[in-house]
């Protein structure tokens, strides 16, 4: 049973799914926010040395957006000619400012359904989770059959199962409603918002798929509403909707959501059994260490070391998905010689990314180890002969 849990902390809005009584999910977000909004912007100015602009589109800060990803969407329709500062584009919030850094805006515009993301471009894909050939080309076909000219869209995981009519009804309503969106641009003031994307906390109902939530509580009434009009235009009688009205008993007491958040937030991660993750994100990628810690093994070694790693990648799965990692991802697991052992490692790990809405892979890649140790006064390092590989000693997996 997967339950998403909506309540408020720290004065933002906490989303948490919880599943077979762990967190497996967790979201802070803004209650306000611009990110996915559409706007009839104006170009404030142009940097060649970065071919890129920054335009205005009556928010604090402008956003950038850059001429080498964009195709220009003129909001009086024109063809593409050189862009000028003061001319008026369409441009849709891809990315939301983050302290001193200006929001980005594209023209890439995006609307997001159950089944599908409509968007501009005649261009259709399939989700790389819908894996059968003949399913993948049936979707396509539907999609190149429904939706409007100079409209493409990618077809979501969870149009797996999904009646074909209710993705045609989709997909009618989200081309017609971008093509409204481009036709409304000609004849909008400057700076008017031509689309306001849904809450985000309707979005991730969206992302995970609705028909895989089974209920929903929430202590905020006017959330509970938005939720409520959703389920009814969207899947009626198929989510139990709750309204939590006990304040002496919040949510965030309930399920234990304090912990859970302030536990995102550390590097140390502890198992039941006493071992422990270390999580450190750097620039290239996200590093996860597995110590033994105060795990105490009985006499068969190789089965306590196969345990624990059992434990971390599990829990390693779980941790991706709470702090919303993304990237590479390096596992150092404990080391094992029984390659039975690492083979059913391998494929706990795999088990475990699939349940993840999020597209991951692992890969088996070569990892060198170089030790060196400290020369006499500090004057230099020199690199030991050990440089040894073990195929076996690293696992990796990229999400």
């Amino acid at each position: 049973m997967r339950k998403l849990v909506v309540t408020h902390y720290d004065n933002k809005i906490l989303q948490a799914v919880i599943q077979a009584g762990k967190v497996t999910d967790l979201n802070l977000s803004e209650g306000s926010t611009v990110l996915g909004n559409i706007y009839v912007g104006k170009v404030a100015n142009i940097v060649n040395n970065i071919n890129a602009c920054f335009v205005d589109y009556g928010d604090r800060l402008p956003c950038y957006y850059s001429l080498d990803d964009n195709d220009i969407i003129y909001a009086d329709g024109r063809e593409h000619t050189k862009l000028r500062i003061g001319d008026e584009i369409v441009v849709q919030i891809s990315r939301d400012a983050v302290k001193t850094k200006n929001p980005v805006g594209s023209s890439e515009l995006t609307l997001r359904g159950d089944y599908c993301v409509v968007h501009t471009g005649e261009q259709i894909g399939v989700s790389n989770k819908i894996s059968s050939r003949k399913l993948r080309d049936e979707l396509k076909d539907i999609a190149r059959n429904t939706l409007p000219a100079g409209i493409g869209c990618i077809i979501r995981t969870n149009a797996v199962d999904a009646d074909p009519e209710l993705i045609k009804r989709e997909l009618n309503e989200l081309g017609g409603r971008l093509t409204q969106i481009l036709k409304a641009a000609a004849t909008r003031k400057c700076f008017s918002c031509l689309y306001r994307n849904p809450p985000e906390y309707i979005e991730n109902i969206t992302f995970m798929g609705s028909n895989k939530l089974d209920s929903l509580v929430t202590d905020d009434e006017e959330i509970f509403h938005v939720f409520e009009d959703y389920i009814e235009k969207k899947q009626p009688g198929t989510i139990d909707l709750t309204l939590h009205t006990d304040t002496e008993c919040p949510l965030t007491a309930i399920y234990n959501l304090n912990k859970e958040v302030e536990g995102a937030l550390k590097e140390r991660v502890w198992l039941k059994s006493g071992a422990y993750l270390i999580i450190q994100q750097t620039e290239a990628m996200v590093v996860v260490d597995v110590n033994t810690g105060k795990a105490i093994s009985g006499r068969d070694m190789e089965q306590h070391m196969l345990k624990v790693n059992t434990e971390a990648a599990i829990e390693t799965c779980r941790q991706l998905r709470l702090r919303n990692l993304s990237g590479i991802v390096v596992i150092d697991f404990i080391n094992m010689k029984n390659p039975d052992d690492i083979l059913r490692i391998r494929d706990t790990l795999i088990r475990e990314l699939a349940d993840d809405p999020v597209p991951a892979k692992y890969l088996e890649v070569m990892l060198l180890d170089v030790a060196h140790q400290e020369l006499d006064n500090n004057n230099g390092y020199k690199v030991c002969n050990d440089t040894t590989y073990n195929k076996y000693s690293e696992l990796s997996t990229c999400k």
